[in-house]
């Protein structure tokens, strides 16, 4: 089962930290098995990634709970989408918490509601959110806002849509790069 945040959050896109690619294949349809590129072992070069700094979007499952594939409002383009961001971070905290769990975590980034800026501080995010119906918060002190470069598997070819902390690899494109990928 999911842990979930609640509303407050929801105006934000939903991925899910996973413990394994056995969490992943539940909750969604999986990586596609090629591109248009040519590149058929799409699988072997996103094991090189994860753990890592990287988030895949794919096509959600019938597995994933309704709250994690709908968010914002019913005029933005998202309001009913289909696909769900999946992560397996490299961060102890993380796979400590993981480990513990019996499934995936719903998970956002947290920027102030105030200023467009991201708030670091556990306590600070506690104070804010908890009110509104905030799950937990586990306090490993202040963190550096590294986020992961998030990457569309729902298309033709892999696509960077956030450059993050995941260097951009010759399998994937960037937003503004139209070209082939090279292998």
């Amino acid at each position: 089962m999911l842990s979930s945040l609640q509303s407050f959050m929801i105006l934000q896109p939903l991925s899910i930290i996973c413990r394994s690619f056995r969490d992943i294949d539940t909750y969604t349809t999986g990586f596609p098995r090629g591109n248009a590129q040519g590149l058929t072992d799409i699988f072997r070069a996103v094991k090189h990634c994860l753990p890592g700094p990287y988030t895949f979007i794919l096509t959600a499952s019938k597995q994933l709970p309704k709250q994690c594939t709908r968010y914002g409002t019913a005029t933005s383009k998202y309001a009913s989408r289909k696909n769900v961001g999946v992560r397996i971070p490299d961060d102890p905290v993380c796979q400590a918490i993981l480990e513990k769990l019996d499934g995936p975590l719903i998970s956002t980034s947290v920027k102030s509601p105030k200023e467009n800026e991201w708030i670091l501080d556990p306590v600070i995010i506690a104070d804010v959110y908890g009110l509104e119906g905030l799950d937990f918060v586990v306090d490993a002190g202040v963190r550096v806002a590294d986020p992961s470069t998030v990457v569309d598997m729902t298309e033709s070819a892999p696509r960077i849509i956030r450059q993050g902390k995941g260097p951009k690899l010759p399998w994937m494109i960037a937003e503004d790069d139209d070209s082939a990928v090279d292998e």
